[in-house]
């Protein structure tokens, strides 16, 4: 059952700024455009290659973190060597028989018991073990709603000032992130659980939103044209100049 999160901090909307003008693109364009078509054997000249004007989308990653902290039991088994001639042990009001040595072993044990020592026999101690764990992770998603590796930085040089401004003016080409806010908190909730044994008795559970961020990438797209008249797309970053 998913938990819905304690606290949610305001989500912060983060623009990356475009540095690259639509000419610097295109020339970029003219050093990589022939990678487009062909293979590395045979690829077209850059003059048999067309291309469209570029245009400017901004493609939304979503950013969140937070922790998981569980209170839980679960049942264990400690094995502790004894001394051969215990029977038992009573700890509080429980008693623990000593596993008995016997068959194949017991000849085993008797033949090694003067060369090597072994004067030891096995108590096997079934407890219920009272635990406190506390999980933290992070996670981007990018807008096809995959988990996106993210290496951007974000100082006040590659961020725009006026998110909002500049989210209205290109309204018409953004690129959101298909999950709803409770889908990507959800999406964080099973990673932190991931590796969380599910044979426990959970007494209590928190799940805690840390960061929530709306990240808006520039990248230009240029739609291009071979001598045959087969279409490709370019993608480059309008703020680094990585060309897709």
């Amino acid at each position: 059952m998913n938990l819905k999160p304690v606290t949610i901090p305001n989500k912060q909307i983060v623009v990356l700024q475009t540095k690259l003008k639509p000419q610097e693109i295109l020339d970029i364009l003219e050093k990589k455009k022939t990678s487009l078509f062909g293979s590395a054997l045979r690829r077209p000249k850059p003059s048999e290659i067309t291309s469209k004007s570029p245009e400017l989308f901004l493609e939304q990653i979503s950013y969140v973190s937070g922790y998981y902290s569980i209170h839980f039991d679960r049942e264990a088994s400690y094995t502790v060597n004894v001394d051969e001639d215990v029977t038992d042990v009573t700890i509080g009001d429980h008693k623990f028989p000593v596993s008995d040595v016997s068959g194949v072993f017991e000849k085993f044990r008797k033949k090694m018991k003067e060369g090597v020592g072994l004067t030891k026999k096995n108590l096997e101690i079934n407890v219920t073990e009272h635990a406190v764990n506390e999980i933290s992770d992070s996670m981007y998603v990018d807008y096809n709603g995959l988990e996106y590796s993210f290496d951007y930085s974000m100082n006040s040089e590659s961020v725009e000032n006026y998110s909002k401004r500049i989210l209205d003016a290109n309204k018409d080409h953004i690129r959101k992130v298909p999950i709803t806010d409770d889908g990507l908190f959800t999406k964080l909730e099973e990673k932190l659980k991931k590796n969380l044994n599910t044979d426990i008795k959970i007494h209590s559970e928190d799940f805690v939103i840390v960061e929530f961020k709306e990240i808006y990438i520039p990248i230009y797209e240029i739609r291009c044209y071979n001598s045959k008249n087969k279409t490709a797309v370019a993608r480059i970053d309008a703020l680094t100049g990585k060309f897709f």
